[in-house]
């Protein structure tokens, strides 16, 4: 059986393709066949990033009615590659005909692992039909409220039509890893408070010049970089992604294709359905309006609250490299207290925030007390040991009595 992966985001320029491309030859480094569907409509961003020509595409295959060999390319990088058709405005608009030709003729994917689908973003229906017919969806969202928003809506989208398999969340073009986990929780508390479910986070991806090169260069960032940070960070997604096994749900391609169609196609009842009275009809669009209407409220409040959000990160970004450029003549092992001759620095960087940006502590114990010391990884790579005190912490030494600087 195969894991259909659908990597989505809910606005375009936040780097989904490049996520695809390069887990796509992660995973086939550990082993895994893996096929890459390039399912942006009329972009074709595979062909472009890896600067392929591919001969026939994916608008052959619906045209003419090739088979998948026909337009299959073969060990590229290691991975197998659906061309997609590039400039082909009529694939964003395909008829009934024309989506029962495509499923027919990609219904041959058995022999893979991993098919992982990179489709277009935004909330159109055959942009939304794979991520509904895929059992695992990555959304890939940035830092930016934009990117947070839109992949809102999409969210929103795939929870109204119920859709039940498992979205997990990559953040790309992470300043750092604290400040990406910490966008993420942001995003997580908006869905879970609006949409009732659970959001897991699959992993981060800093932000990399050397990704940056490799677009340019058309080149994969794996191949080219490989021991990058963003190149390794993507290496643990495909780890993950390996790992978490026991509750994916693997499908045969018959099945997600009639899934595929089921969610593409539009009902034929919808289409013959009689006229309604007219009466009905004024109450039905009174109805859409009210709700498109609440949906508008909706959505400015939840731009309203990360604009909120993304103000209070980039604030916390410069205390915390302030407290780095503080620190900078300390030990790293160090435990810095608050409370004694930086009461204003405390005020601005309350214990919380800096737990939440730790990758990890440690409790320590001196002097019959206990406290966590904090590990914050720094913009050089270097780990600082980040410690915080109440005002009630006693700084006097039982022995002394006199006072800790």
């Amino acid at each position: 059986m195969t894991r259909f992966i659908s990597i989505t985001s809910g606005k375009g320029g936040v780097g989904k393709t490049s996520i695809a491309i390069n887990l796509a030859l992660q995973l086939a480094r550990r082993g895994q066949r893996v096929c890459l569907l390039d399912a942006d409509w009329g972009l074709a961003n595979v062909n472009v990033m890896l600067r392929l020509q591919p001969q026939r595409t994916l608008e052959d295959l619906i045209e003419t009615g090739l088979s998948l060999d026909d337009i299959l390319l073969r060990d590229c990088h290691g991975i197998d590659i659906v061309p997609g058709g590039s400039g082909s405005g009529w694939m964003t608009a395909l008829t009934p005909v024309q989506f029962e030709r495509l499923a027919t003729g990609l219904a041959d994917l058995d022999d893979y692992d991993f098919v992982l689908v990179d489709s277009s973003s935004g909330i159109a229906r055959n942009v939304t039909a794979f991520s509904l017919a895929s059992p695992e969806v990555l959304m890939v969202i940035t830092p930016e409220p934009t990117s947070m928003t839109d992949a809102y809506a999409l969210l929103k989208l795939l929870h109204t039509q119920d859709y039940d398999g498992h979205v997990r969340v990559v953040v790309n073009h992470s300043r750092s890893h604290s400040v990406g986990r910490h966008s993420f929780h942001k995003f997580r508390e908006v869905v879970e408070f609006y949409l009732k479910r659970k959001l897991p986070l699959l992993g981060l991806v800093q932000e990399d010049a050397r990704m940056q090169e490799a677009v340019l260069e058309q080149q994969a960032l794996c191949s080219q970089h490989p021991e990058s940070p963003a190149a390794r960070d993507i290496a643990v997604l495909a780890g993950q992604l390996m790992i978490e096994t026991h509750s994916v749900q693997a499908l045969d391609s018959a099945e997600f294709w009639r899934r595929y169609l089921a969610a593409a196609v539009p009902e034929s009842a919808v289409e013959s359905a009689p006229v309604e009275d007219t009466a009905e009809m004024a109450v039905a669009d009174d109805a859409a309006s009210a709700q498109v209407e609440g949906g508008t409220r909706q959505r400015v409040e939840l731009e309203r609250q990360i604009e909120s959000l993304t103000a209070q990160v980039d604030a916390l970004i410069g205390e915390v490299n302030r407290l780095r450029g503080d620190a900078g003549s300390a030990s790293d092992d160090a435990v810095v207290p608050l409370d004694r001759g930086r009461r204003s620095l405390r005020s601005c960087c309350p214990e919380r925030w800096v737990a939440e940006l730790a990758s990890d502590y440690d409790i320590v114990r001196e002097a019959g007390m206990s406290f966590p010391v904090y590990q914050l990884q720094q913009a050089d790579g270097k780990v600082m040991h980040f410690a915080c005190h109440s005002l009630d912490d006693a700084w006097d030494t039982p022995e002394t009595g006199s006072t800790r600087s």
